[in-house]
């Protein structure tokens, strides 16, 4: 005849060690979440006008826009040494007696990453990007219609963050008047956060891109891909004068008024991995397309 006290003591124990098992099943999300491989995604940006609006409707609510969690594309600054420019032998090339003294030396002979191996370098994240791939063949479609007009095209590389740390990608034009705000996190699934207008809107960035992602740097440090390093001894003069290669025409103040910002679109939604997606308005409309790398 089986005991009692003992049957309720095997009892508890099953229960604890089920408990556990069941514990330890809901972790393993938390767990893969805080990985320390970072995908990388291409992200393309087209918007466009409708030349001939398709509505006459007077909108009158207007777009509230983000205050925080701001950042904007890059667009890194290129000097040349004045020297160098000026100063070279009619036998040697301007950009020979530019890398004269770049010695590269490799000071880690590893064996290299599998060719298919995407290596995440958060150094060429958010940088403007001009040329898209994805959406190139819709860009030229738009370009040649006679019912659009295409406004810009934009692509850039960056990872994506869980919800609470993502941040809002600010493009405008105060030119041709448009701005957008996109944000990607992740949940479950992907999102997408979008929010574009028609105006000249008054945005405070209060972030630097270059402030955001040094926390990726941080992560990536101890990443294996970070064993390849390449080391440069450049031996310039102390005397060193630069010359910045501008763009003037980007770089052009345009003083505008600010506009009412009634002629929007506000849609935040699950999207998938290389899919492309399209957000309409009667006057006008944004493609974006998505990619992990």
């Amino acid at each position: 005849m089986l005991d009692v006290k003992m049957l309720k003591i095997s009892s508890t124990i099953f229960y604890k060690i089920i408990f556990t098992y069941l514990l330890a099943i809901l972790c393993i999300p938390n767990i893969y979440g805080k990985q320390s491989e970072i995908d990388e995604y291409r992200v393309e940006l087209i918007i466009f006008k409708f030349i001939d609006e398709k509505t006459d409707e007077d909108f009158i609510e207007e777009i509230e826009l983000p205050n925080k969690r701001i950042i904007n594309l890059v667009e890194p600054r290129l000097f040349l040494n004045k020297d160098a420019l000026n100063n070279y032998s009619e036998d040697t090339s301007f950009f020979s007696n530019l890398l004269k003294n770049i010695n590269p030396i490799n000071i880690n002979k590893e064996k290299p990453r599998e060719s298919n191996t995407s290596i995440p370098n958060p150094k060429t994240w958010y940088r403007k990007d001009t040329d898209i791939e994805i959406l190139n063949n819709l860009s030229k479609k738009i370009d040649k219609s006679d019912e659009l007009l295409l406004l810009d095209s934009n692509a850039w590389i960056q990872s994506i963050d869980v919800e609470e740390e993502s941040r809002y990608v600010f493009l405008e034009d105060m030119d041709k008047e448009f701005g957008i705000f996109l944000r990607l996190y992740k949940k479950r699934f992907l999102h997408l956060d979008l929010k574009a207008f028609l105006g000249i809107a008054n945005v405070l960035i209060n972030e630097t891109t270059e402030d955001y992602i040094q926390q990726y740097e941080l992560k990536d440090m101890n990443v294996e891909n970070k064993k390849y390093n390449t080391e440069f001894n450049l031996f310039l003069s102390k005397e060193l004068e630069n010359i910045e290669i501008v763009d003037n025409i980007l770089r052009k103040e345009i003083k505008k008024n600010i506009s009412k910002l009634n002629k929007f679109i506000d849609i935040n939604q699950r999207i998938f991995n290389e899919e492309i997606y399209l957000f309409d308005h009667p006057n006008f409309g944004v493609l974006v397309s998505v990619s992990r790398i």
